[in-house]
């Protein structure tokens, strides 16, 4: 896995000002991909921080270009793959292209997910054909797990792995591109260069600005959250960047680095910005470990409980879940004060050898611990769900020390690596007996999901080694086109032990005996405090 370059001094804060010339940048959201219908809408939170970080330098924003605002989601339009069709979501490339102002000195595009592939390299080609002489810079999820095809499959001119803003400002301050980490560029001879490191991140990230409310269309997001709720006015919200842990299945690219956390006097500024400015009355925290530091979500906790007495209709949520091993009896009932509306523990799986697979964390305490977890949020009154990953196919054993002698059946060894046969019908017994007490302890509902093998995962990488992709040409698989609905063909890992059939069988047999949650597509009118039944986790939305 590559290493983020963490600093601990910002090396462009110092910068000489007097030397930068201001450009005029646009940034530019991809159009998105869904199966039928649009589900939800990003709040482009990755755009924001890099617009506010650019800012700081002298430069101007002069277009915000998001496809999907102001009735660009009602645009629907045919979209074949190689395997299925589908469809893109947004204004077509020539309105995009429209809203680029003509001396624009930079062009930023973010890519949020590696599907976004179907909607970004057209584009690219797009806004390089009417552009030809503007550097072009992608960012996001597909840019950090993609580089080489990124560059080899489009006409773009600089990638950047990683987060955003200290190498975007690099670029844009004029910085040459060879002295710039974590990016990849196409060289005056046509030959590639990629940096192996991704891109400089702080330790400290206090310094990097909210993220651009006064470019952003907020009227427009605050009415449709990232995760489809269009109930309530809500703002997206990221209270810390990065994670510790280095579960396989994760598609997160920041995963296994320093986890980052603002502080709880800046988030709870923005907080009330937001409410006092735009009416909102939800957050939707997109942070994968809110809890990681509890002495740090105690007073953003205790702030919204207070903000609640006083009156304001605040609800909160935390739709990545919240990690079993850092939520305590005395944080449940505070998440309740709060407002939470569901919480999710994510649990994975009901067998421990399945955990082990998955390098899920504490995997040989997980269990114990969510079962005690669990009763502690039942007891506050959460509504709680627990998310669960179906027919994992198993992977690398990154902690021996888990390994018990029962396993031994299950191993496979090549030299000093092993690894872990996945999910038979005895594990998915097993989870399935867990999700039965679970249910006798008050959870109310499951959240099933199929394994999915994002490229540039560890799952991946292990799906691929051992010949279990169902399509091997990774670029001409759709990984996710609908949040809401599972359907047969989604599956896209065959193992000796589950086979795609079953793998659906297994999915479809969770959501018949249990219920099943996700606090997507709330639509106005809906009750409070009871979510619509959804069944869908997915790549990082904050993009």
């Amino acid at each position: 896995m590559e290493r983020a370059n963490l600093i601990n001094i910002n090396p462009i804060e110092a910068a000489n000002r007097s030397q930068i010339k201001p450009k005029k940048i646009a940034l530019i959201a991809s159009p998105w991909i869904f199966d039928d219908q649009v589900e939800f809408r990003s709040q482009q939170l990755g755009l924001g921080y890099i617009g506010a970080y650019l800012e700081k330098f002298g430069h101007e924003i002069v277009a915000f270009v998001d496809p999907m605002v102001y009735g660009g989601f009602k645009i629907k339009t045919p979209l074949e793959t190689k395997y299925r069709k589908t469809h893109r979501f947004g204004l077509p490339d020539s309105e995009i292209i429209k809203q680029i102002p003509k001396n624009v000195d930079l062009i930023g595009l973010n890519a949020p997910f590696t599907d976004s592939r179907l909607t970004a390299y057209p584009l690219i080609d797009a806004i390089k054909q009417a552009f030809p002489n503007v550097p072009l810079v992608i960012g996001g999820v597909l840019a950090t797990t993609l580089p080489m095809q990124v560059l080899q499959e489009t006409c773009v001119d600089i990638v950047v792995k990683g987060e955003g803003e200290i190498a975007f400002a690099r670029i844009a301050n004029g910085q040459p591109l060879e002295q710039i980490p974590g990016i990849a560029y196409r060289k005056p001879d046509g030959a590639i260069h990629i940096d192996p490191r991704r891109s400089e991140q702080l330790t400290s990230i206090d310094s990097i600005p909210p993220p651009g409310y006064h470019f952003r269309p907020m009227e427009e997001y605050a009415s449709w959250s990232p995760r489809g709720d269009q109930s309530r006015r809500t703002l997206s919200l990221i209270s810390s960047r990065g994670c510790p842990f280095t579960c396989e299945f994760c598609s997160i690219p920041e995963k296994g680095q320093r986890w980052r956390p603002f502080t709880p006097d800046r988030i709870i500024q923005e907080i009330d910005m937001c409410i006092e400015e735009f009416g909102v009355n939800h957050i939707e925290f997109e942070d994968d470990n809110f809890t990681l530091q509890e002495d740090r979500a105690v007073p953003i906790l205790k702030h919204l409980a207070v903000l609640r007495k006083k009156g304001h209709k605040l609800e909160s949520s935390f739709p990545n879940g919240v990690m079993v091993d850092r939520l305590s009896r005395d944080l449940a009932f505070l998440l309740r004060e709060a407002g939470t509306d569901i919480i999710y523990l994510p649990v994975e799986s009901g067998d421990t050898r399945i955990l082990v697979s998955m390098d899920k964390p504490m995997a040989d305490q997980h269990l114990d611990k969510t079962r005690e977890i669990a009763k502690y949020c039942v007891e506050a009154g959460l509504f709680v769900s627990c998310f669960f990953i179906v027919a994992y196919p198993g992977g690398r054993v990154g902690k021996k020390d888990y390994l018990r002698p029962e396993y031994e059946k299950h191993l496979i060894r090549e030299g000093d690596a092993i690894y872990m046969r996945g999910e038979d019908e005895e594990s998915f017994q097993n989870t399935m007996n867990f999700c039965h007490e679970l249910k006798r302890i008050g959870v109310n509902g499951i959240t099933p999901l199929i394994a999915t093998p994002y490229p540039g995962t560890e799952l991946y990488e292990v799906c691929d080694k051992f010949n279990w992709l169902a399509f091997k040409d990774a670029k001409d698989v759709v990984t996710t086109v609908s949040y809401a609905h599972m359907k047969p063909e989604y599956v896209q890992i065959e193992t000796p032990y589950c086979s795609r059939t079953r793998a659906f069988e297994r999915w479809q047999e969770m959501t018949r005996v249990f219920e099943a949650y996700h606090n997507v597509r709330r639509f106005k009118g809906d009750m409070e405090h009871v979510p619509t039944k959804q069944v869908s986790r997915h790549e990082d939305l904050s993009a």
